[in-house]
């Protein structure tokens, strides 16, 4: 039934005729009897909605025409139940109480409790340095390396064996030998051989511990020596060097002041709520309402 109510009510939105009778007034939008509604009664209504339904109807007439006459619909329809004190019947008013007390709520946390929070300077400030690690753009460096490889099932010849060969291939590399060929000649890591070593930027603490302090105490167009890891030998050369930076506080301000003042907000919302509450004398059963479930969703 009340999905019939709906198609009817919804079709009654594009009924032609009477709501689309030009008015005399330029700016008159609707009549009902002697009342006459205008097209700043049209926007006070338009902006009773969210933003997003504003842009969306604004932009297109057709959704005009569609709220109008909904809209006008509504008060005809609401006028006709007030002459017979439907509104007077108690489920009635006990609904329109409910649905009262919701918006209030909603209207006054946000017109008067929300509305009266902003953020000091000192608090941006605090955030800020407190957090400075979020602000910081790392130093990176942008890097090519050879590996031969050993595993935990090698024995101590074959290690051998493979760090001798990864010092032969270093003396190569010092002796002007071009690291990128020699890396593509020799290296035993498919993913970076065939690119002549070469692995792109990588910051602190993404790579493995001794392949990185390796890397980050060479200069920028240096060589390491042969480094040892738990997966094999590797010579690293750095080919550039971006220096770590903390943006400044400027940069990131807007960054800031979003989420904090959101927070900030909450919290005040929280409070006004808890006080509100012992204020009243509030309290609040809910064990009680465990007895009161129905038998399909007790457990």
């Amino acid at each position: 039934m009340r999905t019939f109510l709906f198609i009817v009510f919804f079709a009654m939105l594009f009924l032609p005729a009477f709501l689309h009778a030009s008015a005399e007034e330029a700016n008159v939008v609707a009549r009902i009897g002697d009342r006459v509604y205008t097209t700043e009664d049209f926007q006070r209504w338009m902006e009773l909605n969210p933003e997003d339904r504003q842009e969306a109807v604004a932009a297109d007439d057709k959704k005009k025409a569609g709220m109008l006459n909904q809209i006008i619909t509504n008060m005809v329809i609401a006028d006709v139940a007030r002459k017979q004190e439907f509104d007077r019947q108690p489920d009635i008013m006990e609904k329109m109480k409910y649905v009262i007390n919701g918006f209030l709520t909603l209207e006054y946390i946000e017109r008067v409790i929300a509305a009266g929070v902003s953020l000091t300077e000192g608090e941006i400030k605090n955030y800020y340095e407190e957090n400075i690690d979020k602000f910081s753009i790392q130093e990176q460096d942008r890097a090519r390396y050879i590996m031969i490889k050993i595993d935990a099932e090698m024995d101590n010849s074959a290690k051998q064996d493979a760090r001798k060969k990864a010092e032969e291939i270093l003396t190569r590399v010092r002796s002007g030998g071009d690291f990128a060929a020699l890396a593509k000649e020799y290296s035993e890591d498919q993913a970076s051989r065939n690119r002549g070593g070469y692995m792109g930027w990588f910051g602190r603490g993404s790579m493995l511990p001794e392949f990185e302090a390796a890397a980050f105490a060479l200069q920028s167009g240096e060589t390491s020596k042969v480094v040892e890891t738990s997966r094999g030998y590797y010579l690293i050369k750095v080919e550039e060097r971006k220096e770590g930076e903390v943006k400044p506080l400027e940069e990131v301000r807007e960054m800031i002041e979003g989420p904090l003042l959101v927070e900030k907000k909450r919290e005040a919302i929280n409070n006004f709520v808890q006080q509100a509450m012992q204020d009243a004398g509030a309290e609040v059963y809910v064990e009680a309402l465990q007895s009161q479930a129905p038998d399909s969703v007790k457990q």
